[in-house]
């Protein structure tokens, strides 16, 4: 096993393990186009009836090493619609979403349950406020099979048929977490504004690879605001940033994106190039399109943090695609989030 590998080895179980490294939850440069993992409140906002949204990210891609990847699938959409209020709804959601590292000898899987509801404040639902309450079936499994260790090193190299003298490692026990989430949005004829907060793992949680029932997993907070306008006809400007705090961990994304027109049609085609940037971690370019009911979107993650040269010199790309139904609203503004 090379030495990189051996250090993300140790990434994960320090992660799993240890008081002073504390595991974060599995992150999306497009974090915008995964909705449902920033807050539950956002299930089913946007202008069509329902949507199913895929993401994949591959990470430290390089010198003949396994990468990292985060893939998750989703579907949201609106439930019930208030019969004389159609701007009035109940929403939901269910998303699967799995980390796999190391060929396969870590995985984490997880489901998510989600409802929520909208609330317009006025007539013409220029103003409204939409709440999510969530739960989340997780497991983790560490196949040591797949794993080299110290006590199995002889004079030929590395021999899996030797014990690995290390009797308490064993998979973390599944756990079920509970998460909520509140935003507001504005609306005028040409613009939009929405903010939020959501908190995640209200629940005491274990996951620990040593059976060691200390050792707990701290909640999550997401903090997030986006905005859109027109410039122009034919030109939409979309921002958006999301502040994460998690124990001692803190971290924030924010940029913005151009959505360019490229036909006059009631649902156009639209070009979408953006930067965002991840303090002092990446920056982080965009280039997507929007056709009909389908979008597509791939970033590529800038390393710009001096800290650790070898991971620095490894790459990032992630997907996403979109699907909506065909019934849209007319009111929203285009967007590749909404």
């Amino acid at each position: 096993m090379s030495k990189l590998k051996y250090l993300i080895l140790l990434l994960i179980v320090f992660c799993l393990n240890n008081q002073k490294v504390i595991a974060q939850d599995p992150v999306f440069s497009q974090f915008y186009s995964s909705p449902m993992s920033v807050n539950p409140a956002l299930a089913g906002n946007g202008d069509a009836d329902w949507r199913i949204v895929a993401n994949h990210r591959s990470q430290w891609i390089g010198q003949g090493l396994d990468p990292l990847t985060t893939s998750s699938i989703s579907f949201d959409g609106k439930l019930f619609k208030q019969a004389n209020n159609e701007a009035n709804y109940i929403g939901g959601g269910l998303m699967f979403l799995q980390d796999k590292g190391l060929a396969g000898a870590y995985k984490t899987n997880s489901i998510h349950f989600i409802l929520s509801s909208h609330v317009s404040l006025d007539a013409d639902d220029a103003s409204g406020i939409s709440a999510g309450l969530g739960g989340t079936y997780s497991n983790t499994m560490i196949d040591f099979s797949q794993l080299s260790f110290a006590q199995q090193l002889s004079s030929s190299g590395f021999n899996r048929a030797l014990p690995t003298m290390e009797p308490n490692l064993a998979n973390v026990k599944p756990y079920f977490s509970m998460f909520a989430g509140i935003t507001y949005t504005l609306n005028t004829e040409t613009s939009s504004f929405d903010i939020g907060v959501a908190g995640y793992r209200f629940m005491k949680t274990n996951r620990s690879a040593l059976n060691d029932p200390t050792q707990l997993d701290p909640p999550r907070y997401n903090f997030h605001a986006g905005y859109q306008t027109y410039i122009n006809e034919r030109l939409v400007l979309n921002t958006n940033a999301i502040y994460v705090l998690e124990s001692n961990l803190q971290s924030y994304t924010l940029g913005l994106n151009f959505g360019t027109f490229l036909d006059n049609s009631e649902n156009p085609t639209i070009l979408n190039t953006g930067l965002w940037y991840r303090g002092n971690e990446a920056l982080i370019p965009y280039l997507g399109l929007s056709y009909g009911n389908f979008q597509a979107g791939i970033t590529y993650d800038i390393p710009m943090s001096a800290s650790n040269s070898s991971l620095n010199t490894l790459k990032t790309y992630e997907f996403s695609l979109i699907f909506r139904s065909p019934n849209r609203g007319t009111k929203g503004i285009p967007c590749p989030w909404k």
